[in-house]
């Protein structure tokens, strides 16, 4: 049997073969939860962006012109869904992060046994995760493409739908806050 191309399976799911959209979805899988992941806070929350995406993606493929690449699109899908899920859930991690601080104050922590080195990775990965928390929503996406994706800065520019510059640009500021976020571990 020849193997489809990706035209021809976006074609064939675009006509309902829901056959076709999982092989093309499948393909990416991976690589979409890793970005989803890098923009989440938790591994929960990166598994339902995903499937919040993907149902997105199925709804909107009769709309997909092939003026992209499949997987270019299917980025956007997985960004924007992200950026959603991260605007209604801003409030519930605030009060999630109060309430935790007010328990850690009022609670007397004994630690029976850690490692040094333990104790000293477990903060450095609590600081690099609080300092990519404080970088905006644009940095985030930005450095999650080029930095951990991968992507070139004209990849991610057309993802996140701006100019190469604007691509820089952020990437710029993010590296700089997570420098000065992470200056006492260099």
């Amino acid at each position: 049997m020849l193997k489809e191309t990706e035209e021809e399976l976006v074609k064939s799911a675009q006509t309902g073969n829901i056959a076709a959209f999982e092989r093309l979805v499948r393909l990416l899988e991976n690589q979409m939860l890793a970005v989803a992941a890098g923009i989440a806070h938790t591994p929960d929350d990166a598994n339902d962006i995903y499937q919040d995406a993907m149902l997105a993606a199925y709804r909107a493929l009769p709309n997909f012109k092939l003026e992209s690449k499949f997987s270019t699109w299917l980025h956007k899908i997985v960004v924007n869904t992200a950026l959603s899920n991260r605007r209604k859930l801003k409030r519930t991690w605030q009060k999630m992060a109060a309430v935790q601080t007010e328990y850690e104050h009022s609670e007397k922590y004994v630690e029976t046994h850690s490692p040094e080195s333990s104790m000293l990775d477990g903060e450095l990965n609590e600081e690099i995760t609080m300092a990519l928390n404080k970088l905006t929503d644009t940095e985030r996406i930005a450095f999650v493409l080029c930095h951990q994706q991968g992507f070139k800065i004209r990849e991610a520019a057309e993802v996140m739908s701006c100019t190469d510059y604007s691509v820089k640009v952020v990437l710029f500021r993010a590296r700089k806050k997570l420098r000065e976020q992470l200056r006492d571990y260099h």
